[in-house]
């Protein structure tokens, strides 16, 4: 009974707080109705708020973006007056930056005026193209003036003769000058002026190759050498290091014009030269026709980026062909003709004869250009040089085909064969044989040692054998003359009685003084007319004095011990 005395107590207690409870709960809905409606109350002003201060945010900014607008386009119709001066004065070259940041502004001034339409603008922008002409204009002069100082006419043979490379543009000179070509090139379109630079270019480089290669003709005429130049391959290089790609090709087309034609031109010159002093002048039709050979490929390509026919460079070409051709057979024929000029020249002392020198000289030359003299002999054709002797199986191989360095040799083998008969003939007309023999001596071995030392590849051995042959024969001879001396030292031996004597009576002691005299005498004339006489040579005529004293010592000492 007590038990359910206190349960009942506890649960009136828990029922009082219950509607404490709900009563602080009742009380605390009410609040946070009346918080939330004062919430909605608030979001409504705090909103209206924040769009007033959003477009006043724009409205300030749009005041300031105009403010700055504004002052801008004040600035830029105060922009001629602040610019002019600087334009008018010209770039600096040393610092050009300044300047293109000042075509920079009023360039962007004319733009910006322009594309605001005003009335009030019209004037300033009509300024302001002016001074953009009279800058671009100034850029033209200074692209001129650079390109010029680093265009000075060279002389090319000097550089050649020198082994010495053909000046360019500095790299430094170039970059800027390809900085400055640029800039007129992309700025003009941008103002819609047309930059003259790449005529000044055209004018400026043509007159360089003109004027230089012009140095070149002069001294190739006088001095009748022409040797190839690369000065065409630089130009080319300067284009594409000083100008945009797409004026590259246009302009070196236009700057080498005038020079191609001066090119062609000058090879007619020398070839009317060369036909005037054939024997002279006949290496430097070689030397053309072996340099065109070796750059003809360049020489095509120069053409044809100069937009020109290559027939005038093809005509120039086949005329020094034919004169090269000509010079062959005319050659032998000099050779000949000196056969009925006998005397014409010819040595008192016997010596080696002029005619030889000049034809082996000749010869040497030819093998400078091996592959030029065998195309043009291949087409004179074999043997066509010396009808009278052609043998038609000489430079055939076994197809029948005919071989170019046979033909080669053939034509050098001719030469000396006629050589050969132009020194017999001359020799012939010395009134004295010890001086023919001498001359002959000398003349072939002169020959032989050209053959040895300079013409083994070009001619076949019995060339060589046969000149050998000479030598020796003339050798002998020339010894031949030392007889009459050396028959005074013929070895004798007296005897009386069938037993060899050992004194010698008076008449026979007679006899040898006579020998002993005579040979003194001879040999005493026969040194002051032998000295006299010449063999240039130190191998020759060393060998020739072995020679002679191998059988004059031996037979002067038998003789003197007997």
């Amino acid at each position: 009974m007590e038990r359910l005395d206190e349960d009942s107590a506890d649960l009136d207690f828990l029922e009082e707080n219950l509607e404490k409870t709900e009563e602080l709960t009742e009380k605390m809905t009410s609040i946070l109705n009346v918080f939330d409606d004062r919430l909605v109350r608030l979001e409504a002003s705090i909103l209206a708020i924040h769009k007033s201060t959003q477009t006043l945010s724009k409205l300030v900014d749009n005041i300031d973006k105009t403010r700055n607008g504004v002052v801008e386009i004040i600035g830029y119709f105060d922009l001629v007056e602040r610019e002019e001066v600087t334009i008018k004065r010209g770039p600096n070259v040393n610092d050009l930056d300044s300047y293109l940041n000042s075509i920079g502004k009023c360039n962007k001034a004319m733009e910006v005026l322009g594309a605001m339409r005003l009335k009030s603008s019209e004037k300033i922008i009509g300024q302001l193209k002016q001074i953009l002409k009279a800058a671009m204009l100034q850029l033209e002069e200074l692209f001129r003036l650079w390109l010029t100082e680093r265009s000075n006419p060279i002389e090319p043979l000097s550089f050649l003769t020198k082994k010495l490379e053909i000046p360019g543009i500095p790299s430094v000179s170039s970059k800027n000058l390809k900085t400055l070509s640029s800039y007129l090139a992309t700025t003009g379109l941008e103002l819609g002026y047309t930059s003259e630079f790449v005529k000044i270019y055209i004018d400026v480089r043509s007159n360089y190759l003109v004027k230089s290669l012009t140095m070149l003709a002069q001294a190739s005429i006088s001095t009748a050498e022409k040797r190839s130049t690369p000065v065409y391959e630089k130009e080319y290089e300067v284009a594409e290091k000083i100008l945009p790609p797409e004026n590259v090709s246009s302009s070196f087309r236009d700057a080498i014009q005038q020079s191609l034609d001066n090119f062609i031109e000058i090879g007619r010159i020398l070839n009317n030269r060369i036909k005037k002093n054939m024997q002279t002048d006949i290496y430097l039709a070689f030397d053309i026709m072996e340099t065109l050979h070796l750059n003809m490929g360049a020489f095509e390509e120069i053409f044809k980026l100069a937009g020109k026919k290559d027939t005038a460079l093809s005509d120039l070409i086949y005329s020094l062909r034919a004169v090269a051709i000509r010079s062959f057979p005319e050659f032998l024929d000099e050779i000949k003709q000196s056969h009925s000029t006998k005397t014409s020249g010819l040595p008192n002392d016997g010596t080696v004869h002029e005619l030889t020198i000049t034809t082996l000289q000749h010869l040497k030359r030819l093998t400078d250009y091996p592959e030029t003299i065998e195309s043009t002999l291949l087409t004179l054709g074999d043997g066509n040089w010396n009808a009278s002797e052609k043998d038609p199986n000489f430079s055939r191989d076994r197809n029948g085909r005919i071989s170019g360095n046979a033909v080669v040799k053939h034509y050098f083998s001719d030469v000396l064969e006629c050589l050969a008969q132009s020194l017999d003939s001359k020799a012939k007309t010395y009134k004295k044989f010890t001086l023919t023999s001498i001359f002959l001596l000398n003349n072939y071995f002169y020959i032989l040692k050209s053959i040895r030392t300079q013409f083994m590849s070009v001619l076949d051995p019995e060339v060589e054998s046969k000149f050998d042959k000479m030598v020796k024969k003339w050798n002998d001879t020339y010894q031949d003359t030392w007889k009459s001396c050396f028959s005074n030292l013929m070895d004798y031996t007296w005897v009386r009685g069938g037993a060899l004597k050992t004194t010698l009576g008076s008449n026979e002691k007679q006899t040898v003084k006579e020998k002993f005299k005579n040979f003194n005498t001879e040999f005493d004339e026969l040194y002051k007319v032998h000295k006299g006489y010449s063999m240039p040579d130190p191998e020759l005529r060393n060998q020739v004095i072995r020679d002679i004293r191998a059988v004059l010592i031996p037979m002067y000492n038998r003789f003197l011990e007997k």
